[in-house]
């Protein structure tokens, strides 16, 4: 019997380990180490070839923490109308994505992506790409079950949606999460927030936690126009806990309900968005955000601003909000940090004043919380900065937010709005507001009226116009007890500076240098 010579047997060990290398440790996809698997082993890989039923595989066996799933290859999730085409994250999952490992998703009124009662996940570098266009009247007609059309009546809007919610999440939890539902006292189901949530990338609901997203990367193509873009990218809810029976009666306060907690967002690149981050959230940390291109919905030739009839929501960056009563439920420990908002923005406002209406705006930031803070936030989305919800102890600091109040038609006051009641101990510090309008006439502020604001702060908050039509600034109307505010305003074209400071009594008194 014969051998090669050793230093032959030496060069193609050589040659081998060097292609191993060259390929990220993998001769090819689906080949991994013990502790990390690629999800060659269950999709094509192609991009191309819809690997929705390989991927759920890989999912399922990635769960409670077999191994780390690895998606190192183009990897197209195709859904549109089918509610139970979605891909649940079970408890103790790890993805990470690596190389050109990415997801094509074109989920309509239901998620791509649902974590529901789940916790100890681990999300690295997560890149998605939406490539879908939502129905301008809201209809899609109906839905997709079980590879079967279901048609809804005319006229109704979402319906994916609700199907998704009853249909699918509801099995789910109770085949998964013993959330058994009793029908005998009153029809009882998932818990419902609405056609538009579902429509997420990413529904993360009921008591979920130990959740980690450390790069999240969610576009959609460099070419699509603004009646292509996701219509949301994160959805937060609350949901039933595990193991109860619930029923009609069953009220919704923390005894058997919960909202997702413990959650990190760190590294998060947006393109091509309708709503960022939408629900009901608490113990939730946002770090370092950049959002490009977004828009409100809108038709191909860039009208029907927030749809026929405008049924749309109008969309923000960041919308956290809830209508909680149990204070156990209520968004709280929220941090938002390092987000640069840079746009553009792509199509028009959806009001145009008079009997046209108010139905909203698309500002950046738009929340409610107890024991919450906003620190170096930039933004530069015409339509403005922030309105602030019902809030007990909301510090905003280190912001930039330039607007035109032109582009808003003069409908809304684009710097801060209080469209509620309920402020406490709400602190703006550091704050710069400049509105591009060359000649304003909208005011920046909304008011806050109610007797019960209790400690809304101004320091150092600077408003910047071209100029102002009257000698009196546009200084909003805080009522209430225990408010210190001060603002400074610079009016570049008539090279005018003041300063106003609110008195005890509600009316404000000026300084000028």
């Amino acid at each position: 019997m014969s051998h090669a010579p050793v230093t032959l047997r030496f060069s193609m060990l050589l040659s081998i380990a060097l292609v191993c290398v060259a390929l990220g440790g993998k001769a090819a996809h689906g080949n991994a180490s013990s502790d990390h698997k690629s999800i060659g082993s269950y999709v094509s890989c192609n991009g191309t070839s819809d690997d929705t039923g390989g991927a759920m595989k890989a999912f399922a066996a990635a769960r409670n923490s077999a191994f780390t799933l690895v998606v190192d290859c183009p990897v197209r999730l195709h859904s549109g109308v089918a509610v139970d085409r979605g891909i649940f994250i079970d408890s103790g999952t790890s993805v990470e994505f690596t190389g050109s490992g990415k997801f094509i998703v074109d989920n309509l009124f239901h998620p791509a992506f649902i974590i529901a009662n789940s916790n100890n996940i681990k999300l690295t570098d997560w890149n998605v790409v939406w490539d879908a266009m939502l129905p301008i009247e809201g209809s899609t007609g109906g839905y997709e079950i079980d590879g079967r059309f279901v048609g809804s009546p005319a006229g109704t809007k979402t319906q994916p949606a609700g199907a998704f919610n009853d249909l699918v999440l509801t099995k789910w939890l109770s085949a998964n999460r013993s959330v058994h539902f009793d029908n005998s006292q009153g029809w009882v189901k998932s818990v419902w927030v609405g056609g538009v949530n579902p429509a997420a990338v990413l529904f993360i609901t009921g008591d979920t936690s130990d959740v980690v997203f450390k790069g999240l990367h969610i576009t959609v193509p460099p070419t699509a126009g603004g009646e292509r873009f996701l219509p949301m990218a994160v959805s937060f809810s609350g949901n039933w806990k595990n193991n109860q029976v619930v029923n009609g009666r069953t009220p919704h306060t923390a005894d058997y309900v919960a909202v997702p907690h413990k959650l990190t967002f760190s590294n998060v690149y947006f393109d091509g968005t309708l709503m960022g981050w939408q629900g009901n959230v608490r113990d939730a940390t946002f770090d370092n955000i950049e959002s490009h291109r977004y828009a409100d919905l809108q038709d191909a030739n860039g009208g029907t601003t927030g749809g026929i009839g405008k049924w749309y929501p109008p969309p923000h960056l960041f919308y956290l909000n809830d209508q909680n009563t149990d204070p156990a439920l209520v968004n709280s420990n929220i941090h938002i940090s390092n987000v640069v908002d840079s746009g553009p923005r792509v199509g028009v406002a959806r009001d145009k004043g008079g009997s046209d209406g108010m139905s909203g705006y698309a500002n950046s930031l738009k929340l409610g919380c107890t024991n919450c803070t906003v620190d170096h936030y930039s933004t530069n989305r015409p339509d403005g900065f922030m309105d602030v919800l019902p809030s007990d102890g909301l510090t905003v600091s280190n912001v930039t937010a330039t607007f035109d109040s032109t582009f808003l038609n003069n409908v809304f006051p684009a710097a801060i709005r209080f469209p509620a009641n309920g402020y406490s101990h709400i602190t703006f510090e550091n704050i710069v507001l400049r509105d591009t309008a060359d000649s304003p006439v909208k005011g920046p502020f909304g008011h806050a009226t109610s007797a019960t604001n209790d400690g809304i702060v101004f320091k150092n908050v600077q408003v910047i116009l071209n100029r102002w039509p009257s000698n009196d600034m546009p200084v909003p109307t805080i009522a209430g007890r225990g408010n210190d505010v001060t603002i400074d305003f610079l009016l570049q074209a008539q090279q005018r500076k003041s300063t106003y400071r609110l008195q005890e009594n509600g009316r404000w008194s000026s300084t000028s240098p």
